[in-house]
Formats: structure tokens, sequence, C-alpha cells
């Protein structure tokens, strides 16, 4: 049976963990390796100074787990990827799954600063295939998580269990088909009606901009995302194509990162 890492970026008590996590269990061996807290926007960054320590998961602490075999980590999404792949377990996976985040994380200017996609290219960097699944939320329903920790609406927890299904069926025929060509990491994000028909679109990433990411708050400045500044619109891509209801489906590769230029250097 294959091996699946399973890792995210909002922590090891997300709503979303547990649903992907059983799913996956189905079609694979399964390891969890994940932040023991919330670090969204922390891209692929890495722990470089302190201990970063790794937690048994026990169903006394996360009943929702029970069963699993696994690690809460008190590090980056990254961290927990390099960790799980390398230190916590007797051999490297087949797979790392990263998500599913709540949120989406489609755009080029958030696929850069997500935890979510960092954790996969974390996997890429390091020989081994990964996904990335992540979830629209509208702001009332991303506002309870944050307040409460959890989702009470059945409309909500209807999204969670279809995007749990659906990432593992995607799961299950990226690992018999392998990534496309040139492809180290698939970046999949669902929108917020989806349905068990929702089709899937292979899109491109959008080239997006955003302003200042933060509001003042008495001395200091605290995160404020208040959306796109600019968006090229010329073609389907990602964002656009989950605002208008459909799966998106983007193939990413850190080895093409770089653009040509022609003649001598100018400097």
């Amino acid at each position: 049976m294959p091996t699946i890492l399973l890792v995210n970026d909002d922590g090891v008590t997300s709503p979303l963990l547990a649903p992907l996590a059983r799913r996956l269990a189905e079609i694979a061996e399964l390891r969890l390796a994940v932040p023991l807290h919330e670090r969204s926007w922390t891209g692929k960054s890495m722990t470089r100074h302190g201990l970063v320590r790794a937690h048994r998961l026990d169903e006394r602490s996360y009943p929702e787990l029970a069963g699993l075999n696994g690690y809460a980590i008190e590090g980056t999404p990254a961290d927990c990827t390099n960790l799980g792949i390398h230190e916590l377990f007797e051999s490297p996976p087949d797979w790392v799954i990263s998500g599913i985040n709540i949120g989406v994380n489609a755009g080029l200017n958030f696929i850069v600063n997500s935890g979510t996609v960092g954790a996969a290219f974390e996997a890429s960097l390091t020989g081994v295939p990964a996904a990335a699944f992540s979830a629209h939320m509208i702001r009332p329903v991303y506002d309870e998580w944050l307040r409460t920790g959890q989702f009470t609406d059945p409309e909500v927890l209807a999204l969670v269990e279809a995007a749990a299904v659906r990432a593992t069926r995607m799961t299950g025929a990226l690992m018999e088909k392998g990534l496309p060509a040139g492809a180290t990491v698939v970046n999949v994000n669902f929108p917020y009606r989806l349905r068990e028909d929702t089709p899937v679109r292979w899109v491109p990433v959008l080239d997006n901009r955003y302003g200042s990411l933060f509001e003042r708050d008495g001395e200091g400045f605290r995160h404020a995302y208040a959306g796109d500044s600019w968006r090229d619109e010329s073609v389907p891509a990602d964002k656009t194509v989950v605002e208008g209801g459909e799966i998106s489906a983007t193939a990413l590769s850190l080895g093409r990162i770089s653009v040509p230029a022609d003649g001598p250097a100018p400097f």
C-alpha cells in the first residue's frame, strides 16, 4: 500500500483535517505531521534557530484523530513536511498531501504566501511528489472558525465532507497516473458551492497583485488583507475559475521559476 504524509497550515485542530485524514487512510498508509498551532501565511519558511518539538498525537488531546499515526509539531508547515519525510517515520512517504486549507490558495499573491502550498513545495524540493488542496470559505464562515475553532452551519459541514471526498478521489488518481509532465506540485482549489459533479479545470495561476497587508492598530500594525489591487483577467485562471464555481487544478514547478534573459548582462 502506498504511503501518504498529510500536512497542513491550519494546525492540528483544523476542522478540515480529520475528515480528509479518515478518507486518505482508506487508500494509503497515512502519516500526519501538522503544526501544533495555526501557521497560515508562512509560505515555505523554515525554523532556522531554536528547538522544533514534535508531539505524538494522542486520542485524549485529539479524539477526532484517534488511531492515526502522527505528530503535532511546534514549527512551520514546511518544517512539518521535512520532518515527516526525513525524521519522524522509518521511511519517506510516496506522496505528500497538504490541506485542506480553510480558504482558497489561488492567484500568485496567495500561492507564494501560502503555508499549505509552501509545505507541498518543501516536499518537491526533496523529491517527493505533492498536492495541495484548499477550500473557499465565505467571510462569515471564516470568522466563525477564528472565533470558535469550528464550523456549525450544516451547509459548511457538507462542504467539508465533499471537499474531503473530492480531495481523496483526486489524490488516488494522482497516485495512479502521476503528476503532469514537468510538474512537481498540483495545487487544487474547491469552490464554496461544491457538488459531487462540480467540474475540474486545468488552469494557470492568476497573475495578481495586492497593496498594503497591514492596518494601524494603536502603536503597531495588524495583518489586514484588502483584496487584489490588480489582476490579469485576459485568460481563465485558478482564482477566476474558483470564483465561478468550478474546481481549479494547477500544475506547478519550482524548476521553472526563472525566465530567459538575452544579451550581455547590463550590470
